[in-house]
């Protein structure tokens, strides 16, 4: 071989199992003249056969193994190499064999059989093997990359905060992740039973399964808010966004992948929102009337005092004063109302208790008309720092509340003032407690209590008394809490909590509604 054909020669590392060294020469000298440069091990035995695979592993290009051999024969060492695991191509090789112990050879996987005398089919057998085992190679690696590349898909949309799900062509879902299960409530067994379809997580939204499945199917990725419904039938706002996996089939082949995102805290912020801008534009009509009420007010009292100074019978006086007293009512309504919006500084030392006792001294004359009960649990408190015009109101809207809620057929009213902390950070404070023996509330009324113009007592309420009883309480730092029930037992219970301490001079910021339990 000339030495451009050396340089030019495929390297072949050869495991040879043969028990004649002249024999392993001659194959050396005939592969080199087939343009080949082969490194050969020769083995005799179990132990080198096992310590030459041990060593290299499938840096083996191929195993030449004679037939015969003294202690050892090829088909142990074909046994011992499947026994590795190893994928190294096998050729036996024997000086003269029957055609039956050749086919009992390659039955038990040997890629070829070669005869000694044959050398001329060695060398085309030994590269057609060897570039099928680098193919097999070639193959595993890219579906080991496979492999894990889908275990990695899976861990990512198994740990991703967004529902997925996949459907086929008719709507049914064939796929769920975890995040699906904790948004609808559905578990993978729910879609192994094939009982989960994409009508059944549309009810209730205006949207139709077998619509949206063609313009997915046709128009690929699209993303719109809708509503789906939970394993228990209740409805949870959602942003969804759909693709085609598959768009090089048929349609009636094809599957829909879809991510779903949670809309509700994004919901309940717009409705924080709206119920803001919504009592910030009330709060700022509320002071705009009592201003302008204000005006004539003033011209009003003054013409009763200059009255008041003239000659009048006493029937005529006493009918002045009862107007008088009314005007100070009125010109005290909208003084609160302008203290309220315009947010008082001047906090002070407030007893609850008499508070409270100036209020049932207000509706005494309700109390005693509509023959309600009236049952005090007035423990020792300590005084608040506290507006205390302001929290009077509030308690006045409560009672008040609660009166107009049983003066139909009488009832009791309970009302108990303990010490408390507050729920969420354990601050000390003041509990006060109205309860009456009402019908109760539904559940639509018992969410809308706090927006303002809301009211059920028809032309008669103005729909501001809890509202404006609310943001009192949140100025305080305080919580209003209410809990009721229609039908037997029914009533409502409002708990009013006011901290001990001094006010924060800054407003509370609005992190919440109003709670009720």
């Amino acid at each position: 071989m000339s030495a451009q054909q050396q340089l030019n020669a495929k390297p072949l590392t050869v495991l040879l199992v043969e028990d004649n060294e002249e024999d392993a020469l001659l194959l050396e000298r005939y592969l080199r003249r087939a343009a080949l440069a082969p490194e050969i091990t020769r083995v005799e035995t179990t132990e080198e056969m096992a310590a030459a695979l041990n060593s290299r592993g499938e840096g083996w290009d191929i195993v030449l193994a004679d037939y015969n051999l003294p202690s050892f024969s090829a088909p142990a060492a074909l046994e011992m190499l499947q026994t590795s695991g190893f994928d190294i191509p096998f050729i036996m090789m024997s000086g003269a064999v029957s055609e039956e112990t050749a086919v009992a050879a390659m039955r038990a996987g040997a890629q070829d059989y070669v005869t000694k005398q044959n050398l001329a089919r060695l060398v085309p057998a030994i590269e057609r093997e060897v570039a099928e085992a680098a193919g097999r190679r070639r193959k595993r690696v890219a579906e080991q990359a496979l492999r894990q590349s889908e275990q990695r898909f899976h861990r990512l949309v198994e740990a991703m905060p967004l529902a997925l799900f996949i459907c086929d062509s008719r709507g049914r879902i064939i796929y769920v992740n975890d995040g699906f299960e904790s948004l609808l409530g559905f578990s993978r067994m729910d879609v192994e039973a094939g009982a989960l379809t994409l009508e059944r997580i549309l009810e209730g939204s205006p949207e139709s399964a077998m619509p949206l499945l063609k313009m997915w199917s046709q128009s690929g990725t699209t993303t719109f808010e809708i509503e789906c419904s939970t394993k228990g039938r209740e409805t949870v706002p959602v942003l969804i966004g759909a693709s085609v996996l598959n768009p090089e089939l048929p349609l009636e082949q094809r599957q829909i992948a879809a991510f779903l995102a949670d809309l509700t805290e994004q919901k309940h912020s717009h409705e924080v929102l709206r119920r803001t801008e919504k009592l910030a534009a009330a709060g700022r009509l509320a002071a705009s009337i009592a201003h302008e009420i204000n005006n004539p007010l003033e011209a009003v009292t003054n013409c009763m005092y200059l009255l008041s100074k003239g000659n009048l019978d006493e029937s005529a006086r006493t009918y002045l004063e009862l107007a008088q007293s009314e005007l100070d009512r009125v010109t005290h309504i909208t003084t609160q109302t302008l203290r309220f919006y315009r947010q008082s500084t001047r906090p002070v030392e407030t007893d609850v208790h008499e508070l409270l006792e100036t209020v049932l001294a207000l509706y005494d004359a309700r109390l005693r008309s509509h023959s309600i009960k009236v049952t005090r649990q007035f423990h020792e408190v300590p005084l608040i720092i506290a507006y205390d015009g302001e929290v009077r109101q509030v308690l006045a809207n409560l009672v008040g509340n609660s009166l107009d809620a049983m003066q139909q057929s009488g009832g009791r009213l309970l009302l108990r003032i303990s010490r408390a902390r507050d729920w969420k950070t354990g601050e000390p404070g003041v509990s006060v407690t109205v309860a009456d023996t009402g019908p109760g509330m539904d559940s639509y009324t018992l969410g809308r209590i706090y927006e303002p113009f809301f009211s059920t007592k028809g032309i008669t309420g103005t729909g501001l008394g809890l509202w404006v009883s609310y943001e009192i309480v949140r100025k305080h730092h305080g919580s209003l809490r209410v809990r009721t029930r229609q039908g037997v037992s029914s009533g409502t219970v409002f708990r009013l909590f006011m901290p001990l301490l001094p006010l924060a001079l800054s407003s509370r910021s609005e992190d919440s509604l109003p709670a009720s339990a």
